[in-house]
């Protein structure tokens, strides 16, 4: 598969992350989808396939942890085993990249 066949889902809270990634790709991928509640992640998935998700850490405003990235990511890992997943933060730090790889994420 190449790039300009890719379908990609970024899910983030942030319409205008949203909307900066859809303008960056979409030129080059085959499609763009993107989500703000992750709650929608399950029938996402159910109903298409993805070769990349890109997934935000944080969905709460005042919590800036990672956590609720973590639970996501491993919950589309129990869904999709092979899902490529790129985690997506404002408020990484080394442990919790670690950890995302750890959990099954294909970059952070």
């Amino acid at each position: 598969m190449t790039i300009k066949n890719a379908t990609v889902l970024v899910v983030d809270d942030d319409t205008d992350v949203l909307t900066a990634v859809r303008l960056l790709l979409k030129t080059e991928v085959k499609e763009v989808v993107t989500e703000k509640n992750p709650q929608h992640l399950p029938s996402l998935l159910a109903g298409k396939r993805f070769d990349v998700i890109m997934l935000d850490m944080n969905f709460t405003s005042s919590i800036n942890t990672g956590n609720e990235g973590l639970v996501w990511l491993r919950r589309i890992k129990e869904l999709k085993s092979d899902a490529a997943v790129i985690m997506i933060t404002a408020y990484g730090d080394v442990d919790l990249a670690v950890q995302s790889l750890k959990d099954g994420a294909a970059d952070f």
